[in-house]
């Protein structure tokens, strides 16, 4: 491994292992707070200590410095949904929207800063791929990425394997990889097509069943268009198997 490899691999081990699950656990703890405050720390120690048990039985996940850091944030969210799922009556897909929910503000001040600097017009798909690209180096050797330029006015960013889905899956708990999915709305959200002519949109998810995760940013006429997501549309109405069907955009 080189040394801009190293670089990046620390980078990434503590935004995902260090900053991700401080800001994850901070929106669960304003929960917390005012709906049950008398168990606040109590519940917030649980997290911590049962996803301190999760990392350490899948260890061997964790083979370099970006994986150490995915593994952190995804334990804690496992134990997290583990120990709010309660608090919901036991409902599945309230607690996993609701961690969803939390899970949607975290880093989102880095990428309105990342992609704010890249909504011109001036070569402006260019520019998000070629930080796409970048982005993506953060990420464990797991996940599986390729990027594509089908059309003129067109850019694809697929995900063919997901570290957070294999780790989920492990557990027998594949619907709550949309947590993780949650807080690539920033992206999406970042890209505003009044000032880039831009769009961007997400029409197939790994964690609803199929067999990709399509990101799409598209040039756009409509100023208000703004951006699509599966994860919106297909989670709320209960499409979270796995037999999901590629969407197409």
């Amino acid at each position: 491994m080189n040394v801009i490899d190293k670089a990046i691999g620390a980078e990434a081990h503590w935004l995902m292992g260090r900053v991700m699950p401080r800001k994850f656990l901070g929106e669960v703890r304003k929960h917390l707070h005012h709906v049950a405050p008398e168990r606040e720390k109590e519940l917030i120690g649980a997290i911590r200590a049962r996803a301190e048990e999760v990392e350490a039985a899948d260890a061997d996940m964790a083979t370099d410095a970006s994986s150490k850091g995915a593994l952190a944030i995804g334990a804690v969210v496992l134990a997290a949904f583990e120990t709010l799922l309660p608090l919901f009556d036991g409902d599945d897909r309230r607690t996993i929207r609701y961690l969803q929910h939390a899970m949607s503000p975290v880093l989102r001040r880095p990428y309105d800063l990342t992609f704010s600097t890249l909504n011109e017009r001036d070569h402006a798909l260019d520019k998000i791929e070629k930080t796409c690209r970048v982005m993506v180096k953060l990420y464990p050797a797991r996940f599986e990425f390729d990027f594509q330029r089908p059309e003129p006015g067109l850019f694809e960013m697929n995900v063919r394997r997901c570290f957070w889905h294999d780790f989920f899956a492990r557990h027998d708990a594949t619907p709550v990889t949309t947590v993780m999915c949650a807080f690539d709305v920033n992206f999406m959200k970042a890209i505003d097509p009044a000032v880039s002519g831009l769009r961007a949109e997400r029409t197939s998810l790994l964690s609803l069943g199929d067999s990709k995760c399509r990101f799409a940013v598209l040039e756009t006429d409509d100023p208000l268009r703004g951006y699509g997501d599966a994860l919106e549309t297909r989670f709320a109405d209960g499409e979270d198997g796995e037999d999901g069907e590629d969407g197409n955009g």
